[in-house]
């Protein structure tokens, strides 16, 4: 049984995620207490979480982010969508040289991870889909 630090209840251990930096090697406040904790953080410190995964990627902080995001016209890089297609815009860079290229919105980010950032690759899909738009097209309803 552990004390919670946020309901000060007794509960079990496995009502608390675990934590190899502690001591007894679990979180001070149960799961409960610890999603109600982690929403309330996330809700009121947007911006700070904003700036600290804008620096987990090479190259990009928040103030590289905003300008380029500015200069893209708030638009992908790629497709020109003005939504991000999921919670934020992807920072693209060269994995080789870790370069900041763009953002991307989530699909354009994943459709380039997908094809391993070869630009062979996305050319040959480009071929099979002419050709399969132009098989398709003869073909009438």
């Amino acid at each position: 049984m552990k004390l919670c630090l946020g309901c000060n209840q007794e509960k079990p251990r496995d009502a608390y995620y675990p934590r190899k930096n502690r001591t007894n090697g679990l979180e001070s406040r149960c799961k409960e207490c610890y999603k109600t904790y982690k929403t309330k953080y996330r809700n009121n410190n947007k911006e700070l979480i904003r700036a600290q995964n804008k620096r987990r990627v090479p190259g990009w902080d928040i103030d590289r982010y905003n300008s380029q995001l500015e200069n893209q016209g708030n638009v992908c890089a790629i497709c020109g969508d003005s939504e991000p297609a999921g919670r934020d815009w992807c920072q693209d860079h060269d994995h080789d040289t870790n370069e900041p290229r763009g953002l991307l919105c989530n699909r354009c980010n994943a459709g380039l991870g997908y094809f391993r950032d070869n630009p062979e690759y996305l050319q040959s899909a480009i071929e099979y889909l002419n050709k399969w738009q132009e098989a398709t097209s003869h073909v009438t309803p």
